[in-house]
């Protein structure tokens, strides 16, 4: 028998894969194990009526571990779930959140986790550029050598979230803006995260640009606006 990959999740997995695999009577009973677990402000709880003075052994220990991992996975959490639940639905009262798949409600509530970043480009509208200019050319090649995770983290910068909205991507769009600062290699990229505007200078070369748009990533405070 075995708990599966979900038992790595377990304060006690090491415990309850080995009452699985004991083939010794005498090895289960002197783990002294009942049908009992203890929450985490100490108070004991039955796992089964009379739990207390049931012992776990070979017969019975199969009844065991699922009883306790119903307990910690479902009925632990019975009621914050519950309860969470009542206030989102005091925040979204309509009645037409039953429609969707719990899949679908995380999509909605959460975005999409992947990203068309072809698409994303597609969508972008320029200010005081063309799509055609050096620096707008060197911004994109420069972004698509990124890898998955900087680029999630630039989407984060300039829109609030490393997630596409629910709506979906199609709808999805950001602005791309030339500041117009003098000696523009001297300025990092900065973003609008409200209006989801990149300020791109004008930067001489892609190396110049491909430096600032790195730094500016992975220092997000370069990115924000005061």
């Amino acid at each position: 028998m075995s708990l599966g990959p979900n038992g790595k999740v377990l304060c006690e997995n090491r415990k309850l894969q080995g009452i699985l695999d004991e083939e010794s009577d005498h090895v289960l009973e002197s783990l002294d194990t009942d049908f009992t677990t203890i929450e985490e402000g100490g108070s004991i709880v039955e796992l089964k009526q009379n739990g207390a003075n049931i012992p776990v052994t070979k017969d019975n220990r199969k009844e065991f571990v699922d009883l306790y991992v119903n307990y910690v996975f479902n009925e632990s959490i019975r009621k914050p779930f519950e309860d969470f639940k009542k206030g989102f639905l005091r925040g979204f009262p309509a009645r037409s959140w039953t429609m969707f798949l719990p899949a679908e409600l995380q999509i909605i509530l959460q975005g999409h986790t992947k990203c068309d970043w072809k698409l994303l480009q597609k969508n972008v509208i320029y200010r005081q550029y063309g799509m055609l200019d050096q620096t707008i050319k060197n911004f994109w090649t420069v972004f698509h050598e990124l890898p998955e995770e900087k680029k999630k983290m630039f989407l984060g910068n300039v829109s609030g979230s490393n997630r596409i909205p629910g709506y979906g991507q199609e709808n999805f769009t950001f602005a791309i803006e030339d500041p117009k600062v003098e000696n523009p290699d001297v300025f990092y990229p900065s973003a609008n995260t409200c209006f989801r505007i990149l300020f791109l200078p004008r930067y001489s070369s892609k190396r110049i640009l491909k430096k600032k748009l790195l730094y500016a990533i992975e220092h997000n405070e370069t990115f924000l606006l005061p």
